[in-house]
């Protein structure tokens, strides 16, 4: 199993959301930079499997596993469409899976979600065999600083409503961890998980497009408007594929982060 190249287009027939457009595409393009040249043994698991849509774009392959907690009630749509040979409704904390039975494990955002970080990771180590893969994606330490609000904030002085708005924006997104690669890498390697590579993604513009592309499309269905999409995605298509034609991996900057590490 390797990854796919993926498109905008691609991306647009699955989501509706401007900003998902260009957070994910960017996200995907990263992936396939950094694993292009790289293909994956099974059994292979796709950690926070939700619909599944992401797995099936990304990957040439059928996952083994797919393990979701269920929350978002999404997981259904990934049996009903086959995507994995076996989704597991458990928690990524504590996964049924025995010792050393993987040999791939991908994750793309969903690490910063769950508040046991630590567990996740113990368990990603116990399942993972000896040269097994871990893949995966979350937001950087540096996501907080480059929201849309909070910069406009700074800018006027209002450094304390902008702290009070990066904390709010976070907490509804399910932040719990922002870590840049240096921590990272510490962490995996108390669980004998080895960071082979790394990367950033999302500059601080693209970040800033796409917080701001978040507030305009709950502002326009606040006030009724039914065409919300449609109408951001005529705005800010262009400046859309402006970002994701230019995105490339960074080694110091950006809003997300990938790392990839392996067993030893």
């Amino acid at each position: 199993m390797n990854t796919n190249n993926t498109s905008i287009k691609q991306l647009i027939r699955l989501y509706s959301h401007p900003s998902a457009h260009l957070f994910r595409a960017i996200e995907l393009k990263t992936i396939y930079q950094k694993t292009k040249k790289l293909k994956f043994k099974s059994p292979s698991l796709d950690l926070g499997s939700g619909d599944g849509k992401i797995a099936k774009l990304l990957f040439s392959g059928k996952f083994t596993y797919g393990v979701d907690n269920g929350e978002a009630e999404d997981y259904q749509e990934s049996i009903d469409n086959k995507i994995y040979k076996k989704v597991l409704v458990e928690s990524a904390e504590k996964m049924s899976l025995p010792n050393a039975s993987v040999e791939f494990v991908f994750s793309n955002s969903v690490i910063e979600h769950i508040p046991d970080n630590n567990a996740v990771l113990n368990e990603v180590s116990r399942i993972l065999r000896r040269g097994g893969h871990f893949i995966f994606t979350c937001p950087s330490d540096q996501f907080r600083y480059n929201l849309f609000i909070s910069t406009i904030l700074n800018k006027v002085g209002l450094r304390f409503l902008s702290r009070w708005y990066i904390k709010k924006r976070n907490n509804l997104l399910n932040h719990y961890h922002l870590y840049s690669h240096i921590e990272w890498t510490k962490k995996l390697k108390k669980r004998r998980l080895k960071v082979v590579d790394y990367g950033y993604y999302i500059t601080r513009d693209a970040l800033l497009l796409w917080d701001k592309m978040a507030l305009l499309r709950l502002a326009l269905r606040l006030v009724g408007t039914k065409r919300a999409d449609g109408i951001l995605s005529y705005i800010f298509g262009k400046k859309v594929k402006e970002f994701y034609d230019q995105s490339i991996p960074h080694p110091t900057h950006g809003a997300s982060l990938f790392i990839h590490a392996i067993k030893v």
